[in-house]
Protein backbone atom coordinates (compact mmCIF):
# COMPACT_ATOMS: atom_id res chain seq x y z
CA UNK A 1 0.00 0.00 0.00
CA UNK A 2 0.96 3.57 -1.19
CA UNK A 3 0.34 6.47 1.28
CA UNK A 4 0.27 9.82 0.09
CA UNK A 5 0.97 11.96 3.56
CA UNK A 6 -0.31 15.34 3.55
CA UNK A 7 -4.25 15.13 3.83
CA UNK A 8 -4.10 11.10 4.00
CA UNK A 9 -1.74 10.78 7.26
CA UNK A 10 -1.31 14.03 8.91
CA UNK A 11 -3.77 17.33 8.82
CA UNK A 12 -0.94 19.57 7.28
CA UNK A 13 -3.29 21.06 4.60
CA UNK A 14 -4.94 23.75 6.64
CA UNK A 15 -1.03 24.76 8.02
CA UNK A 16 0.71 24.51 4.93
CA UNK A 17 -1.88 26.55 2.69
CA UNK A 18 -2.23 29.62 5.69
CA UNK A 19 1.61 29.37 5.27
CA UNK A 20 1.52 29.81 1.68
CA UNK A 21 -0.77 32.52 1.53
CA UNK A 22 1.03 34.57 4.03
CA UNK A 23 4.26 34.03 1.71
CA UNK A 24 2.68 34.55 -1.71
CA UNK A 25 1.30 37.61 -0.01
CA UNK A 26 4.63 38.69 1.08
CA UNK A 27 5.70 38.58 -2.78
CA UNK A 28 2.99 41.04 -3.66
CA UNK A 29 0.52 38.59 -4.97
CA UNK A 30 -3.31 38.68 -3.28
CA UNK A 31 -4.34 35.33 -2.18
CA UNK A 32 -6.47 34.10 0.13
CA UNK A 33 -6.14 30.34 2.40
CA UNK A 34 -8.82 29.20 0.28
CA UNK A 35 -7.70 30.08 -2.89
CA UNK A 36 -3.89 28.78 -2.12
CA UNK A 37 -5.55 25.24 -1.25
CA UNK A 38 -7.50 25.40 -4.56
CA UNK A 39 -4.28 26.35 -6.49
CA UNK A 40 -1.40 24.16 -5.09
CA UNK A 41 -3.36 21.44 -3.48
CA UNK A 42 -1.19 18.31 -4.28
CA UNK A 43 1.63 20.34 -5.75
CA UNK A 44 5.20 19.99 -5.34
CA UNK A 45 7.54 22.69 -4.13
CA UNK A 46 8.92 23.42 -7.68
CA UNK A 47 5.58 23.31 -9.35
CA UNK A 48 3.91 26.14 -6.00
CA UNK A 49 7.30 28.28 -6.94
CA UNK A 50 7.07 28.00 -11.10
CA UNK A 51 3.35 28.86 -10.72
CA UNK A 52 3.94 31.64 -8.51
CA UNK A 53 7.04 32.70 -10.61
CA UNK A 54 4.58 32.93 -13.75
CA UNK A 55 2.07 34.91 -12.06
CA UNK A 56 5.06 37.78 -10.69
CA UNK A 57 6.41 37.63 -14.58
CA UNK A 58 9.67 36.68 -12.96
CA UNK A 59 11.51 34.24 -11.22
CA UNK A 60 11.82 34.06 -7.37
CA UNK A 61 14.46 34.94 -4.95
CA UNK A 62 15.91 31.30 -4.00
CA UNK A 63 15.21 32.21 -0.39
CA UNK A 64 11.27 31.95 -0.93
CA UNK A 65 11.40 28.35 -0.87
CA UNK A 66 13.82 27.77 2.31
CA UNK A 67 11.74 30.51 4.19
CA UNK A 68 8.13 28.74 3.70
CA UNK A 69 9.81 25.33 4.39
CA UNK A 70 11.23 27.15 7.70
CA UNK A 71 7.91 28.73 8.38
CA UNK A 72 6.11 25.73 7.72
CA UNK A 73 8.13 23.07 10.35
CA UNK A 74 7.75 25.43 13.16
CA UNK A 75 4.01 25.15 12.83
CA UNK A 76 4.14 21.44 12.17
CA UNK A 77 5.82 20.51 15.13
CA UNK A 78 3.73 22.57 17.15
CA UNK A 79 0.19 22.02 15.99
CA UNK A 80 -0.05 19.02 13.51
CA UNK A 81 -1.87 16.54 14.17
CA UNK A 82 -2.60 13.43 12.67
CA UNK A 83 -5.82 12.50 10.60
CA UNK A 84 -8.25 10.74 12.37
CA UNK A 85 -8.68 7.47 12.92
CA UNK A 86 -5.17 7.03 10.56
CA UNK A 87 -3.18 5.20 13.42
CA UNK A 88 -6.18 2.45 13.95
CA UNK A 89 -7.01 1.68 10.32
CA UNK A 90 -3.26 1.80 9.41
CA UNK A 91 -2.81 -1.36 12.52
CA UNK A 92 -5.65 -2.43 10.61
CA UNK A 93 -4.40 -2.95 7.68
CA UNK A 94 -1.24 -4.21 8.42
CA UNK A 95 -3.19 -6.90 10.21
CA UNK A 96 -4.78 -8.30 6.67
CA UNK A 97 -2.76 -11.39 5.02
CA UNK A 98 -2.89 -9.52 1.45
CA UNK A 99 -0.71 -6.86 2.70
CA UNK A 100 2.91 -7.20 1.81
CA UNK A 101 4.34 -3.75 2.97
CA UNK A 102 3.77 0.10 3.28
CA UNK A 103 5.10 3.03 2.40
CA UNK A 104 4.67 6.98 1.64
CA UNK A 105 4.95 8.61 -1.79
CA UNK A 106 4.65 12.34 -1.39
CA UNK A 107 5.15 15.75 -3.62
CA UNK A 108 6.52 16.99 -0.62
CA UNK A 109 9.90 17.73 0.26
CA UNK A 110 11.65 14.85 2.40
CA UNK A 111 12.64 16.71 5.26
CA UNK A 112 8.92 17.43 5.98
CA UNK A 113 7.70 14.03 5.16
CA UNK A 114 10.05 12.89 7.62
CA UNK A 115 9.12 15.70 10.21
CA UNK A 116 5.21 15.62 9.43
CA UNK A 117 5.13 11.38 10.41
CA UNK A 118 7.65 11.73 13.25
CA UNK A 119 5.65 14.62 14.78
CA UNK A 120 2.43 12.60 14.81
CA UNK A 121 4.00 9.25 15.74
CA UNK A 122 3.16 7.45 12.38
CA UNK A 123 7.08 7.24 11.41
CA UNK A 124 7.29 3.48 12.91
CA UNK A 125 4.88 2.48 10.29
CA UNK A 126 6.66 3.22 7.64
CA UNK A 127 10.71 3.34 8.92
CA UNK A 128 12.74 4.56 5.63
CA UNK A 129 10.30 3.56 2.90
CA UNK A 130 9.77 7.22 2.35
CA UNK A 131 9.53 8.53 -1.10
CA UNK A 132 9.72 11.62 -2.63
CA UNK A 133 9.21 13.33 -5.75
CA UNK A 134 12.72 14.21 -5.73
CA UNK A 135 13.83 10.90 -6.00
CA UNK A 136 11.49 9.76 -8.32
CA UNK A 137 12.71 12.75 -10.79
CA UNK A 138 9.09 13.75 -11.89
CA UNK A 139 6.13 14.87 -9.31
CA UNK A 140 2.72 14.35 -9.04
CA UNK A 141 0.47 13.46 -11.64
CA UNK A 142 3.47 12.08 -13.64
CA UNK A 143 3.42 8.34 -12.26
CA UNK A 144 7.15 8.25 -11.93
CA UNK A 145 6.78 8.51 -8.31
CA UNK A 146 4.12 5.97 -7.60
CA UNK A 147 6.66 3.58 -9.98
CA UNK A 148 9.91 4.17 -8.18
CA UNK A 149 7.56 3.56 -4.69
CA UNK A 150 6.55 0.24 -6.60
CA UNK A 151 10.35 -1.06 -7.36
CA UNK A 152 11.68 0.13 -4.21
CA UNK A 153 8.99 -2.09 -2.46
CA UNK A 154 9.57 -4.84 -5.35
CA UNK A 155 6.26 -5.08 -5.99
CA UNK A 156 4.72 -4.62 -9.67
CA UNK A 157 2.00 -1.79 -10.08
CA UNK A 158 -0.82 -3.95 -10.22
CA UNK A 159 -0.58 -5.03 -6.91
CA UNK A 160 -0.12 -1.88 -5.43
CA UNK A 161 -3.31 0.32 -4.06
CA UNK A 162 -3.01 4.13 -3.35
CA UNK A 163 -4.49 6.33 -0.80
CA UNK A 164 -4.95 9.68 -2.37
CA UNK A 165 -6.51 13.22 -1.76
CA UNK A 166 -5.80 15.30 -4.21
CA UNK A 167 -6.47 15.08 -8.17
CA UNK A 168 -2.79 15.26 -9.51
CA UNK A 169 -2.26 12.28 -7.03
CA UNK A 170 -5.16 10.46 -8.30
CA UNK A 171 -4.22 10.91 -11.89
CA UNK A 172 -0.71 9.62 -10.82
CA UNK A 173 -2.02 6.06 -9.94
CA UNK A 174 -4.12 5.99 -12.77
CA UNK A 175 -1.54 6.70 -14.98
CA UNK A 176 0.86 4.02 -12.99
CA UNK A 177 -1.84 1.03 -13.30
CA UNK A 178 -2.57 0.95 -9.48
CA UNK A 179 -6.09 0.86 -8.13
CA UNK A 180 -6.57 4.13 -5.97
CA UNK A 181 -8.93 5.46 -3.39
CA UNK A 182 -9.76 8.83 -2.58
CA UNK A 183 -10.25 10.43 0.75
CA UNK A 184 -12.27 13.02 0.91
CA UNK A 185 -12.73 13.91 4.82
CA UNK A 186 -15.79 14.95 6.28
CA UNK A 187 -14.20 17.98 7.49
CA UNK A 188 -12.99 19.56 4.03
CA UNK A 189 -15.18 17.65 1.76
CA UNK A 190 -17.63 19.17 -0.43
CA UNK A 191 -19.70 17.25 -3.50
CA UNK A 192 -17.32 18.93 -5.69
CA UNK A 193 -14.53 17.15 -4.41
CA UNK A 194 -16.32 13.99 -4.15
CA UNK A 195 -17.24 14.04 -8.49
CA UNK A 196 -14.10 14.86 -8.95
CA UNK A 197 -12.34 11.88 -7.30
CA UNK A 198 -14.31 9.76 -8.66
CA UNK A 199 -14.17 10.67 -12.16
CA UNK A 200 -10.41 11.00 -12.21
CA UNK A 201 -11.05 7.11 -11.20
CA UNK A 202 -10.43 7.09 -7.77
CA UNK A 203 -13.39 5.37 -4.91
CA UNK A 204 -14.27 7.89 -2.94
CA UNK A 205 -14.31 7.53 0.96
CA UNK A 206 -14.71 10.38 3.92
CA UNK A 207 -13.82 8.34 7.09
CA UNK A 208 -10.28 6.12 7.80
CA UNK A 209 -12.62 4.00 9.62
CA UNK A 210 -13.79 2.53 6.49
CA UNK A 211 -10.62 2.27 4.93
CA UNK A 212 -9.64 -1.50 6.29
CA UNK A 213 -12.88 -2.89 4.99
CA UNK A 214 -12.36 -1.31 1.65
CA UNK A 215 -8.84 -2.54 1.42
CA UNK A 216 -9.81 -6.05 2.49
CA UNK A 217 -12.33 -6.34 -0.46
CA UNK A 218 -10.34 -4.22 -3.30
Amino acid sequence: MIFDCDGVLVDSEPLACRILAEAVRDLGLAMDDEEANEVFLGCSLEMVVEILAFRLGRPLDASFAKKFLDDLHTEMRHKLEAISGVHTAIKKILALDRIGGLCVASNGEAETVRISLSTVGLISFFGEALYTATEAGRAKPHPDLFLFAAREMNFTPDNCIVVEDSLHGVNAARAAGMRVFGYASDTYRDELCDHTLSVAGARVFNDMAQLPALIAGA
